[in-house]
């Protein structure tokens, strides 16, 4: 083989090698894709999984407290003050609280006064307050201050109160656990959250704390003994739930995924009536990842 043979046949030989040099690095490359491709859609996979499960038992734990709410046996009995209670299904741990939305503000029958009241109990200062209240009354009035926000149509839903003018996203937070649309007789002061017993009473929040303390430590349901109600009264003191509950289930997978659901259910008792509840708000608090426990 000549001499300009032997470099045309090396010189061959080096464009295969770098050939198959360049198809070795391009399947690794894609394999490399395709191995993080899998990867991820594992992990979705899993999340959309655990948000499954997260889900479901969130809504099986919704309807045992309204069961629970019913049962006749007093060990197996949830209060609706806001106790909390904690189940577990597998890996799935859950946490339920139950309000009585009788012992929320009706936020349509709420006089503007009330609301300021509550307003300042959940930390605003005066002037605040009273710009808070106004925006608030205007949007339930239509503008027009009246006595009462029915007499003008009021709110519709408690939702509304997130496109009040001039309310801080926080503060509708702060808000919405306060008030109600589903209970139409006075507050029942047994079962209120410590800023209702402040906008109610008058009282600070010190005295309210351990009213509500001293309410929930009780050993029965004679209302005959019942603690001392600080200052003034604008509501009533009854231990017997209203028609209108509001539960709030949060369902944790292990390392993974949280559901928190708010449901508003009706009790119903109505003879023939298969359905023991009637749901009038639904509403998912979050959905999101824990890497925590």
């Amino acid at each position: 083989m000549t001499a300009a043979a032997l470099k045309a046949t090396r010189r061959q030989a080096g464009i295969a090698l770098l050939i198959v040099l360049w198809g070795c690095t391009l399947a690794a490359i894609t394999l490399g894709a395709l191995a993080t491709s899998a990867r991820v859609e594992g992990i979705q996979a899993r999340g959309q999984s655990q948000s499954v499960v997260a889900r479901y038992a969130a809504e099986g734990a919704i309807a045992q407290a309204a069961y629970r709410l019913r049962a006749t046996d007093d060990a197996l009995r949830w209060k609706a003050d806001g106790t909390l209670y904690s189940l577990r299904e597998g890996r799935t741990r859950v946490t339920v609280t139950i309000q009585d939305e009788a012992g929320k503000i009706n936020l349509n029958r709420a006089t503007p006064e009330v609301i300021e009241n509550v307003l300042r109990a959940v930390g605003l200062a005066p002037e605040q307050a009273r710009k808070a209240k106004l925006a608030i009354v205007a949007w339930g009035t239509g503008g027009q201050v009246t006595d009462s926000l029915l007499e003008r149509g009021g709110f519709s839903s408690l939702e509304e109160l997130w496109r009040v003018p001039g309310l801080d996203p926080g503060l509708v937070k702060k808000l919405l656990p306060l008030f109600t649309l589903w209970s139409l007789d006075e507050t029942n002061l047994a079962h209120a959250p410590v800023p209702v017993l402040m906008a109610l009473t008058g009282a600070d929040r010190v005295t309210c704390e351990a009213y509500a303390d001293a309410l929930k430590a009780r050993t029965t349901d004679d209302e005959a003994v019942l603690p001392a109600i600080p200052n003034r009264v604008l509501g009533r003191v009854a231990f017997q739930n209203g028609p209108a509950v509001t539960i709030v289930a949060s369902a944790q997978v292990e390392g993974g995924v949280k559901v928190t659901l708010e449901v508003t259910l009706l009790q119903k008792s109505d003879p023939g009536d298969p359905q023991a509840y009637r749901v009038v708000r639904w509403h998912e608090l979050s959905a999101d990842y824990d890497g925590g426990s």
